[in-house]
């Protein structure tokens, strides 16, 4: 059965792999963040390369931790205006804000 929550992921996460790669490179990655938040990077990357159709239990459960931040956070980045934590948050999480800048 196909995850449920891959429609979404592939909707929320709207970073390529490798802009997913270079993000994590970056200096201001670090702003803002958990070490272990950046740390799932990689995997994030990889599970965004990955056909849905191929995904484990464990990648669907990512997957829907995923798409659970994403949600919370682009409905505060609605509320609030962009922040430049909501900017760097998002996008430790595959989500660049069309309109958040990241300086």
């Amino acid at each position: 059965m196909p995850c449920p929550s891959a429609k979404r992921f592939r909707e929320l996460v709207n970073m390529s792999p490798a802009e997913i790669h270079r993000w994590a490179e970056d200096p201001r990655s670090r702003q803002f963040s958990y070490p272990e938040t950046r740390a799932r990077l990689p995997a994030l990357a990889a599970l965004r390369a990955k056909s849905p159709e191929r995904w484990t239990a464990r990648d669907c459960a990512f997957a829907r931790r995923v798409v659970s931040f994403n949600a919370r956070m682009t409905g505060a980045l609605r509320r609030d205006g962009c922040t430049q934590g909501y900017a760097v948050s998002l996008r430790n999480w595959g989500h660049a804000p069309k309109r958040c800048r990241v300086a």
